[in-house]
This record gives C-alpha cells, sequence and structure tokens, in this order.
C-alpha cells in the first residue's frame, strides 16, 4: 500500500484474504458506501511482491492458516474429511519443528488426532512479514524507487513509471524494466535480444498495462531493448 501511496491508517482492505483484487474501503465505513474504490496501481505492485516473495527473491517469513483434519464417519468407520479448496495436508510435528507462525481458519479442538493439519498453500499476506531493507533492495534491482521507501530522490525522475500518469507508456515503463533486470548480466546465452525475449516471457507480472501484454509488444520492447543491433556475440560486459 505505501509503495502505491495507499495510507493504511486511512484505507484497509474490503476483504482482507483477497488483498491481490485490490479493493479498499475507508477504515470504519462499509465496503457499500461511497468510500469504496478499487486500486489499480496495487494490483501489478501486490502480484510482483507475492511473486517475488514464493520464488525466493525477497527473503519472506510467511505465515499460513490451518485447521486439524475434520472426522466424517460413515456407518461404523470413520474417515478423514475432504481437504477445502487451496488446502493440502500436512504432518504436525513438521509444524511444530518448522516454527513458523500458523493461525487456526476454524476451530481446533482441545483434543482429538493431531497428528496432520490441513492447511491452506496460499499464504496469509496479512501476517506474512518483509524486512524494509530487503524490500527496497529488491525494488531498486527492479528499477522502482517509490516516494514512500525513497523520499531523497526526485519524484519527477520516476514519473514515468507511475500508471496513475496521464502520459504513462506501458511498453515504455516494460522496456526500461526489463534493461534494468538484466544490467547485472555478462553473458548471454543465444544473445542479447533472445535474453531480453527470454525475460520479458518469464516475467509477466512486470506488465503495468491495462490489458495482457501483446506479441506485437513484446516484439516493439525487445528491438528496443537490444542495445547489441549489430547481432552476433556481445562485447565483453554485456
Amino acid at each position: 500500500m505505501l509503495a502505491v501511496l495507499l495510507n493504511p491508517s486511512v484505507w484497509e482492505p474490503s476483504v482482507p484474504e483477497r488483498l491481490q483484487e485490490g479493493h479498499f474501503h475507508k477504515i470504519g465505513t462499509s465496503n457499500h458506501t461511497v468510500n469504496y474504490f478499487h486500486s489499480k496501481q496495487f494490483v501489478p505492485v501486490f502480484r510482483a511482491i507475492t511473486y517475488a516473495a514464493l520464488k525466493g527473491e525477497i527473503p519472506c517469513d510467511f505465515a499460513h492458516h490451518a485447521r486439524t483434519i475434520p472426522t466424517v464417519t460413515d456407518g461404523d468407520r470413520d474417515f478423514n474429511g475432504h481437504p477445502e479448496a487451496g488446502e493440502e495436508s500436512i504432518a504436525y510435528d513438521f509444524l511444530i519443528r518448522s516454527g513458523a507462525p500458523v493461525s487456526s481458519n476454524f476451530e481446533i479442538p482441545p483434543h482429538g488426532n493431531m497428528r496432520r493439519f490441513y492447511f491452506i498453500k496460499e499464504p496469509d499476506w496479512e501476517r506474512s512479514t518483509i524486512k524494509v531493507d530487503d524490500f527496497k533492495d529488491w525494488m531498486q534491482r527492479r528499477g522502482r524507487r517509490p516516494a514512500f521507501f525513497f523520499p531523497d530522490i526526485e519524484e519527477d525522475s520516476e514519473a514515468f513509471r507511475n500508471p496513475a500518469h496521464e502520459h504513462f507508456s506501458a511498453e515504455l515503463d516494460f522496456a526500461v524494466t526489463v534493461w534494468n533486470a538484466l544490467l547485472p548480466e555478462r553473458k548471454y546465452h543465444g544473445g542479447v535480444k533472445s535474453a531480453i525475449e527470454a525475460w520479458i516471457s518469464a516475467n509477466p507480472e512486470a506488465w503495468k498495462g491495462d490489458e495482457p501484454i501483446s506479441g506485437a509488444a513484446k516484439e516493439r520492447i525487445a528491438t528496443l531493448v537490444n542495445w547489441n543491433k549489430g547481432g552476433g556475440a556481445p562485447k565483453t560486459g554485456g
């Protein structure tokens, strides 16, 4: 929220477990009032951060919801109840050894079979935590410097990256993102343009356009970013 200049002391997610939808309302009001709104800027930023955390690009202390596996009786036999959508089974002893923070999304009885749990695979993003320095390092690697986290940087220097700007160009923003992402590389398997095209295909969440990126847009961006216009093997150092 802070990365897209939403004040968390004023706004809150309308449905916390569906943060990725970007729906907010003023704290203390109903989400059915005029104070309800959808943040188009929040959605791509949230997706990029959570994908990066799941891929290990940002160190994250994950928290998950869990519940004991319910028992279903059929005649004189007891069976484990089926998991709900998005749930998987996890051993209780593994859960305890992991030391990970886990809360219950169902009532956990004080007795009964505690050998296994069902846990929700999607992390509870409201309780999962990332250190600010790790977050800032990741944003800088992606060429992002939002004003809240980088107050000393001139705001206008990154104006073209803001989707809310009246002159925002998704292709320009994406081209700069690709260029910055490949900056640390020194070897490009298959050539520079192939490396650019591979990065574009592997990072769809970095695209901030209103519609999915088209094949023609990918080609224009790859051509624009390609600094090795002559083709062949790139020069030493890229």
